[in-house]
């Protein structure tokens, strides 16, 4: 599945561009392929806030929030502790690209429905 980060600012200039169009939390491209991305809250971590080793590896990835705070991070606005480490994060939203489900084969819906099932 392809992921994308979006920050508030890239998808404030695309909209205003009339480059994007956003229905609910689907973000599509109006572009000629016209991709669509499914948004989710999530963060582009960019540091660690002293600058130091990043003992978890977290930088330079993307998360989705839900993740994080599973994993009991605690977030406040572009800043977060996971395990002791204080990171500073882009907030904004990842976007995973939509396929047509009446393009797959029933085939492919069954292998997706189990692997979204079994992991």
């Amino acid at each position: 599945m392809q992921k994308i980060f979006f920050s508030q600012s890239i998808l404030d200039s695309l909209i205003n561009e009339g480059r994007i169009t956003l229905e609910g939390n689907v973000l599509t491209l109006l572009s000629s392929d016209r991709p669509s991305f499914e948004l989710e809250p999530g963060y582009r971590i960019g540091r660690t806030a002293d600058n130091g080793p990043d003992p978890n590896g977290l930088v330079g990835q993307i998360r989705y929030e839900r993740d994080l705070r599973a994993e009991k991070a605690e977030i406040f606005l572009d800043s977060l502790i996971y395990r002791d480490t204080a990171y500073v994060a882009e907030p904004g939203f990842i976007g995973e690209k939509k396929e047509l489900i009446d393009s797959l084969s029933d085939t492919d819906l069954l292998a997706r429905f189990l692997l979204d099932s079994l992991l």
